[in-house]
Parts: C-alpha cells; sequence; structure tokens
C-alpha cells in the first residue's frame, strides 16, 4: 500500500509541473507550427520553474506548503494556457499516431529496427537510472553541504527558512536560523525536492531526487524534438539522442542524484537549441522559450548567470554577422588582454580569477580521452568539426560556433585561471563545468555533421506537424 501511495505521489509530483509547463508551450507556439513533442521536451524545466514560483508565492504570503496549494496554481496555470492555445485546435492524439505510425511503415526495415533499438534502450537506461536513485540513499558531497540542507530544513518549516553565513549565524543565536556551506545558493532545485517530499507526505532521502530522472527524460524528448524540427531523419535523430542519454557521467548525474549539475546542463542545452532554431525561423516562440530557459539556468545555479551571457553574442551575429564577429573578436582580445595585463586577483561568482596560469591540462585529458566518462564524444567532437570546417562560419552556423566559442572560453578561464583549477586537479570539478555545455555541443554536432562538405547553406527546416515526433 506504501509502494502504491508512493507511485501516486511521484506521479503527481513530476506530471503536474510536466503539465502546467507542457501546456504553456503549447501557448507560446504558433498555432499551425505548435509541436507537442517540442512541449513534452521543454514542459517540464518550465514546469519546475513554475513550481518554485508558486511555493515563493505561498512563502511571501506566509502560508505554510502544502501539495493541494501548489497544485491549485500549476492546475490553474494549465487550464489558463490551454485556453490561449485553444486546446480543441490541437491535432488529435489519434492523427499524430496516424501520421506517426505511417513515417514509421514508410522505413526501411533495417532503419526501422535501429530506430526501435535505440528507443528501446533509452528506455531500458531511464528505468535502471529509476531504480538506482530509488534504492540509493542521497550521497553527494555537495547534496549533503548545501542543497539537500535547504530542503530539509525547508519541509520541516513548511516555508523558506533564513540561510546565513556561519560568522553572521553565531552572532544571532536565532533558532529560525540556519547556515550550510553556501547559504547563497539558488533555492529553486531545493524547493523542487520540498516539492516531492510533499507529495510523499515525508521525507525520503532517495524519492525526492526523482525531479533528476525526470530532467534527464525531458532533455532527451527537447533534443529529439529540436533535431527533428531542423529536417533530421526520425532514424538520427534517435541515434542521436541515445548517445547523449547513454553518456557515462550524464547518467552518474541522475544515477547519485543530489547535485544540481544535470538541471543547468538541461537548462542551457534547451536555451541553446531555442536560440538556434530561432536564428534560422525568427519565430517569437523561439526566443521566448531561450529567454525562459537563460533564465532557468540562473535560477538554478550561480554559474548559470555566465552560461546565458554566453547567449548574447550569437545574438549580434544572427543579426548582422560581420558585425558580429567582430565584436566577438574584440570581446576575445579583452579578455585575453585581462589575463595578460589585469589584476593579479578578481573574485566573481565564487571563483578568484587569476591572471597567473595553472596548466591542468593532464587531468582534462585522462578525464576526457582516457577513462570512460563521455564513450567517444570527445574523439568525435574535433572530428566532426574538421570535417565540416567549411561550414562553421557560413549563416546558418556561425550563431552556434559563437556560443560554443563562448562556452569553452568560459570553461578555460575556470580551468586555468581561476582557483578551480585546484578542483580540475583533485578530480572534483574537472567533469562537472564541462558536464554544462554538453547537451548544447551535442545538438551543435549533430547539426553540423548533416552539413555535406561542399555545402554551407542553411539547415533546411520542415514544418513541426511533420517533424513530430
Amino acid at each position: 500500500m506504501g509502494s502504491m501511495r508512493d507511485l501516486i505521489g511521484i506521479a503527481a509530483s513530476i506530471g503536474l509541473p510536466w503539465l502546467a509547463g507542457s501546456a504553456c508551450v503549447l501557448a507560446v507556439q504558433r498555432g499551425s507550427a505548435r509541436d507537442l513533442g517540442l512541449a513534452a521536451g521543454y514542459g517540464y524545466l518550465l514546469g519546475v520553474m513554475a513550481t518554485s514560483l508558486a511555493m515563493r508565492a505561498l512563502d511571501a504570503i506566509g502560508e505554510r506548503w502544502t501539495a493541494p496549494l501548489v497544485a491549485v496554481q500549476l492546475v490553474a496555470l494549465a487550464v489558463a494556457a490551454l485556453g490561449i492555445a485553444r486546446v480543441r485546435s490541437l491535432p488529435s492524439v489519434r492523427e499524430r499516431w496516424r501520421g506517426w505510425r505511417g513515417r514509421i511503415a514508410a522505413l526501411p526495415a533495417p532503419h526501422r529496427l535501429l530506430f526501435f533499438a535505440c528507443l528501446a534502450l533509452i528506455v531500458v537506461r531511464l528505468l535502471g537510472l529509476g531504480l538506482e536513485l530509488a534504492w540509493r540513499p542521497l550521497l553527494p558531497w555537495d547534496a549533503w553541504a548545501q542543497w539537500a540542507t535547504k530542503a530539509r530544513v525547508w519541509y520541516e518549516y513548511g516555508r523558506i527558512a533564513a540561510f546565513i553565513d556561519p560568522i553572521t549565524w553565531l552572532q544571532s543565536g536565532s533558532a529560525t536560523q540556519f547556515v550550510d556551506a553556501h547559504p547563497d545558493y539558488p533555492a529553486t532545485v531545493p524547493l523542487l525536492q520540498v516539492w516531492s517530499a510533499l507529495w510523499l507526505g515525508r521525507w525520503d532521502e532517495s524519492l525526492i531526487n526523482v525531479p533528476w530522472l525526470a530532467i534527464l527524460a525531458a532533455l532527451g524528448v527537447a533534443f529529439y524534438a529540436q533535431l527533428r524540427r531542423t529536417g533530421t531523419g526520425m532514424v538520427q535523430a534517435m541515434l542521436f539522442s541515445y548517445l547523449l542519454l547513454s553518456m557515462p557521467f550524464i547518467d552518474l548525474h541522475v544515477a547519485v542524484a543530489g547535485y544540481v549539475d544535470i538541471f543547468v546542463a538541461a537548462a542551457y542545452g534547451m536555451a541553446t537549441m531555442a536560440l538556434w532554431q530561432w536564428v534560422r525561423t525568427r519565430d517569437r516562440s523561439d526566443a521566448l522559450l531561450a529567454v525562459l530557459c537563460a533564465l532557468a539556468c540562473i535560477a538554478v545555479k550561480k554559474e548559470g548567470i555566465v552560461w546565458a551571457l554566453t547567449l548574447l553574442p550569437p545574438v549580434l551575429v544572427a543579426i548582422d554577422r560581420r558585425i558580429g564577429l567582430a565584436a566577438v573578436a574584440l570581446l576575445g582580445a579583452a579578455t585575453l588582454a585581462y589575463l595578460l595585463f589585469g589584476p593579479s586577483e578578481l573574485h566573481v561568482l565564487g571563483y578568484t580569477l587569476r591572471t597567473e596560469f595553472t596548466n591542468v591540462s593532464r587531468p582534462l585529458f585522462e578525464h576526457f580521452f582516457e577513462m570512460d566518462n563521455w564513450h567517444l564524444f570527445w574523439y568525435l567532437a574535433p572530428v566532426a568539426i574538421a570535417l565540416r570546417w567549411r561550414a562553421l562560419f557560413s549563416a546558418a552556423m556561425a550563431p552556434m560556433i559563437v556560443t560554443m566559442l563562448g562556452a569553452f572560453g568560459f570553461v578555460f578561464v575556470v580551468f586555468f585561471y581561476s582557483s578551480a583549477a585546484f578542483g580540475v586537479a583533485d578530480e572534483t570539478l574537472v567533469n562537472r563545468l564541462p558536464l554544462h555545455l554538453v547537451p548544447a555541443l551535442a545538438f551543435y554536432l549533430a547539426l553540423l555533421w548533416r552539413q555535406a562538405p561542399e555545402r554551407t547553406s542553411d539547415v533546411v527546416l520542415v514544418p513541426a506537424s511533420e517533424s513530430a515526433p
């Protein structure tokens, strides 16, 4: 009986935000271009943000959290969004199913086999990760030091209790103020753990981490849906999705849930994919999705501010490629000048930037190329770029390469010119920061691979109604 109650609680805690977020995506899409796959992919992330805001609203008016009080806000949001989307005008599930079956039937038998094999492998992997998550206690150091600490206290109090630095805490002597390693970290993910506990009716240090599995599944759906919108075939899109979701280090962050890096990776990846779609379509719904996902990136972790900033140069490049590339070159020169002639230390977002180079290339090489953290991803990436070098700065691909250069520049500066070099050397940070950019890079490589060596024109888009699922 208890297990059934837990399953219902888990389903509600995941399903309600997912429904509300998906409805919002449908509401912002144009009627003729509504994509149910895209809505499902982006829905959970946006629903998580809506859940966080709903809980903050209750806290602001002094109301203790309960599952029904938060749920009614999400249901109201879903109803309002579906009303805006004019749900009756959406294609029926039966029509979608018939169209999908028709496209599957049209595939050659070997392609159809590959499609279902990749889909089955994804499902089996997600089920396995779900079991790992349910059986394993809360293990990660960061979870005990600064994330789940907040969730545990807030669940017991039914509201957001203040977390402050140790010195202030010792001086205050207040019984309603608390301390952990990083009291200033964003509250979004801890609130999500509280939301899960509210539906379970108890604090369960394993099942509160179910959102980690949900965000991975949502990332896979969004990745597939966005690839289909670019005209990528069903089989190729499913294969690329499997390759992304099967990377060991991505799966590790679900099996050993508690770090928030997988949420940053999903938010940044979805933001970049939506931005790059906007570059091609100039559709306001894509721009809005990019902005919302960038805000989600910021709301999850402090470093998300920098990741969001890397999305600004490609916008300028998309508006005017020559001016944009010139501005990017000037920005790169200014960064280089700072590293060469700037102050010896500068404190930014918890990092201490230094102008002194620290060589951490050895642990990076070991983790990227010798250990089985990423399969062959870091081998294939330079090969794909080398084979498609003519397309790198084409009108279609230039904003993408600018985004990736900014992302890699951020990682390079943090690893080689900041206090985080110690975390790379002792192997605690070496994979976690690159994880943030991997979904975006995987999508970029998938699109780059589709560019023929002699062709640099734009990737062809197909209508959403034809691309889904």
